[in-house]
């Protein structure tokens, strides 16, 4: 994402989206309420004496106060819905209902009641190119293709492989079984943009893997699983040893704060706050050090309930990071509303 302009004291963003992550990080930057301007198509409506008829559609510049956000994970669209409040006088929409659908390779501007915490993470991130890194998890009856992006995993396909049969060596039909499978899957990454990928597998499979992928002309990084396929995916979203992954994907952050709630969760310590009533308290005195807040409650219809708790929580927490929801802990926040507090000082004693 491109930053074209940014005015904190008139609160407005104007930005290039470069990106099918872009479509992500915008979801997160608007809200209902804000006013967001862009090109779109309208169809004209043409006056005839028998009455009202439309036209053709045309290309228009309009503004539109957002009434909703629809943004589905992973995918390359993201609609904003709300009232016209400004357009061409000669199109006669102002006040009426339009949805913009913005892609990658759009220009949009924000102007936004308030530029919070989390705004301004989500730009940091989305500013620095944060992009998805490859990944091939393969076992002996099943590859596994998907790609770490900022919003989480995204798993493009599941592959059945032929299971191998005793008389035979293992590596001749393993290899065969790749061969066949290889070249679709890696078609599959390189049409999404990834030069270099990741490859999962345990320690048997991993030469036989390496020899089927140097044909075509990818970087691979080799990561020893104890078992390939979706399995290996949700085991290398358990480590900490592979921070160059998550940095690319822009997930180090969340990550870390993620680990450092569980450790606090599973001793029971009141070093954390859970859910938005003890959050809500928590950030009314001013105790909240982090604020952990699920994407997903971001993106739902439930938005504009914790709109003034991140509005509390930009005005005195440390820092507001938005979390997506396949990072190992992400399931805790599921339970509370999507939100949760790490806390300079612990809150039961003042309540």
């Amino acid at each position: 994402m491109k930053i074209l302009e940014e005015n904190i004291h008139l609160n407005k963003l104007k930005l290039q989206l470069e990106t099918v992550e872009d479509l992500y990080f915008a979801s997160l930057l608007v809200d209902i309420g804000d006013l967001v301007t862009a090109w779109t198509t309208r169809q004209i409506k043409l006056e005839r004496i028998d009455g009202t008829e439309r036209g053709e559609r045309v290309r228009v510049k309009v503004t539109v106060k957002v009434k909703k956000v629809e943004f589905q994970r992973f995918s390359d669209s993201l609609r904003i819905l709300g009232l016209i409040v400004e357009a061409p006088e000669w199109l006669e929409a102002k006040g009426s209902h339009h949805t913009l659908g913005l892609k990658p390779g759009d220009e949009i501007e924000i102007t936004k009641n308030h530029l919070m915490k989390h705004h301004e993470r989500v730009l940091r991130i989305a500013s620095a190119k944060a992009r998805a890194v490859g990944l091939i998890s393969v076992d002996v009856d099943e590859i596994a293709v998907g790609l770490i992006r900022p919003q989480g995993l995204e798993v493009l396909s599941c592959i059945s492989l032929p299971r191998p049969n005793k008389e035979g060596s293992l590596k001749s039909q393993v290899k065969t079984a790749l061969e066949k499978a290889l070249p679709s899957t890696i078609e599959m990454l390189k049409s999404r943009g990834v030069e270099s990928l990741i490859l999962l597998s345990p320690q048997l499979l991993q030469d036989i893997a390496l020899e089927c992928l140097k044909n075509f002309k990818v970087s691979v990084k080799r990561v020893e699983v104890p078992e390939g396929g979706l399995a290996g995916f949700y085991e290398l979203l358990r480590r900490d040893e592979l921070k160059t992954v998550f940095e690319e994907a822009a997930l180090t952050t969340p990550k870390n704060a993620l680990t450092e709630f569980l450790e606090h969760f599973f001793k029971n310590s009141d070093k954390i706050a859970i859910g938005l009533e003890e959050v809500s308290f928590a950030l009314a005195a001013k105790a909240v050090k982090k604020l952990l807040i699920l994407d997903e409650a971001l993106l739902s219809d439930d938005r504009m309930q914790i709109l003034s708790l991140l509005e509390k929580a930009s005005e005195t927490a440390e820092d507001v990071i938005v979390i997506p929801p396949d990072l190992e802990g992400a399931e805790i926040l599921k339970k509370t509303n999507g939100i949760a507090a790490l806390l300079y000082f612990g809150i039961k004693n003042l309540k």
